[in-house]
């Protein structure tokens, strides 16, 4: 991919291809609407369950919630049925999605417990039928995201990636590290290189994105077409505008202590409003530690944050935080 090319996934031009990755919990509507604003070019929501989505789960429906600002959207979806996944598929092409991703790498044990997630790294031909019966099902893109393997031996993530490809997946993204690693150890991006390389639909990397500079080099070892970022955004949204500076030549600009107590509000006021009245004490005061991680005297704010037991205390104790910045 050159310097000047975009991420094209179906008809959707995704420009220079920066994605917030999928994250339970963390990826909901208030995060994917910040992440837009500050230089994603696609967003994907939290996993969906396909089975809950079918049976009409309040709580699944709940995950769906959407606005224009955050478009183009991917519905990212898992489960271990083709006619329930298809099913589930058509549900949220009605939704309004632009793309669909089947989640192919979750290691979570209730997730794997279904028969889904990373459980179906050992069973290329189910990830063909899956792939398939999606695709059959709707117009949108769909993609898949997976990992390298099961464990270190079962490293078969190239072989997932073509089984996806055949069934006529639109794209792959690649997380690396084995099933068993969870987020332990490094991530192998010579490993994307080598799906990239057998592979004709793009091929998305993903794992280890904390920094701006980290997406540069991520394409230079694996020349892969887009690349996913996760836990770097998380309390950073300006990662996104960073690393397109970055690659534009010039240097990246660093968010004033001002600036990150407005976004973090902003966040929260979001957040407050997808929430609908049902406040969450625990979903503010993670959020305000993200904004506030590695900055100095955080440590000491987190300890203050977990004795709060108001928001409006909480956000009185970070505005003084970040008076003295």
């Amino acid at each position: 991919m050159s310097r000047e090319a975009t991420l094209k996934i179906g008809d959707l031009e995704l420009g220079e291809g920066l994605i917030l990755v999928p994250m339970a919990g963390i990826t909901d509507l208030s995060f994917r609407r910040i992440a837009r604003s500050f230089g994603a070019n696609l967003v994907v929501s939290e996993m969906v369950s396909a089975e809950g989505l079918v049976r009409e789960n309040l709580s699944t429906r709940y995950l769906l919630q959407s606005h224009p600002e955050e478009k183009p959207l991917t519905i990212q979806l898992f489960g271990a049925e083709p006619e329930v996944m298809a099913e589930a598929a058509r549900m949220v092409a009605d939704k309004g999605a632009d793309l669909i991703d089947l989640n192919m790498g979750c290691p979570v044990p209730k997730v794997l417990r279904q028969g889904a997630g990373a459980i179906l790294l050992r069973d290329p031909e189910r990830v063909k039928r899956l792939v398939a019966a999606v695709r059959g099902a709707v117009e949108i893109p769909v993609t898949v995201k997976t990992r390298s393997g099961w464990d270190q031996s079962h490293i078969n993530g190239l072989e997932v990636g073509r089984a996806a490809e055949a069934a006529g997946a639109d794209a792959i993204t690649i997380h690396p590290r084995t099933a068993k690693q969870g987020f332990s150890g490094i991530a192998d991006w010579a490993f994307i290189a080598k799906v990239k390389q057998e592979l004709k639909i793009p091929v998305i990397g993903n794992g280890d994105v904390t920094r701006p500079e980290h997406v540069e080099q991520m394409r230079q070892v694996s020349g892969c077409d887009g690349v996913m970022i996760g836990r770097g955004a998380m309390g950073n949204p300006w990662i996104f505008e960073q690393a397109k500076q970055l690659k534009a030549g010039r240097k990246p600009s660093t968010p004033s202590p001002q600036e990150r107590l407005e976004v973090m509000n902003r966040h929260l006021a979001l957040y407050e409003e997808l929430r609908q009245g049902r406040p969450s004490l625990t979903g503010f005061r993670s959020r305000l530690m993200w904004y506030t991680k590695r900055l100095p005297g955080s440590a000491r704010l987190r300890g203050e944050l977990g004795n709060c037991r108001h928001l409006e205390t909480m956000i009185k104790v970070c505005e003084e935080f970040f008076s003295t910045l």
